[in-house]
């Protein structure tokens, strides 16, 4: 007589998925999923990171247009200042060379135009630098300055 409570042996053919494999297949599908995710994360920081210094870079060129194309420009002054953005910038002129130029009270000078931008960083505070030369042939000086 057979016995009602032993099931049919199927061929291995027809046996399906085992929860092992599935589990396994789980596991591997996650660890995938967390790389891939924190790739692209790193990735988007970057990126934020890349445009915040893309900003400064444009900033502080045209600050060191605007410093280095002011006619009242003297050497050995410092101006500073801070933008709508938060960002702080400090320029400074020295005089790098002087020789005889229009007259003996307008020799001809060279600038040494430095302009620098800081900014609070995620972890440190950062800057960028940007310098140039300017000639710079000094006013006149007038009648009463003289005396």
């Amino acid at each position: 007589m057979p016995n009602p409570m032993r099931f049919p042996i199927r061929p291995r053919s027809e046996a399906g998925i085992s929860l092992l494999e599935i589990l396994l297949a789980v596991s591997i599908l996650g660890i995938t999923f967390t790389a891939i995710f924190s790739g692209l994360s790193a990735a988007l920081r970057a990126a934020g990171r890349l445009d915040q210094y893309r900003l400064v870079v444009d900033y502080a060129t045209n600050k060191l247009n605007e410093v280095a194309l002011d006619s009242s420009l003297e050497p050995g002054r410092e101006y500073s200042g801070i933008s709508p953005s938060g960002l702080r910038w400090r320029a400074r002129s020295d005089v790098v060379d002087s020789r005889p130029g229009l007259g003996p009270d307008r020799p001809l000078q060279l600038l040494h135009v430095v302009v620098e931008v800081s900014w609070k960083g995620s972890a440190r505070p950062q800057s960028f630098v940007l310098q140039t030369l300017k000639l710079r042939i000094p006013p006149p000086r007038s009648s009463q300055e003289a005396m």
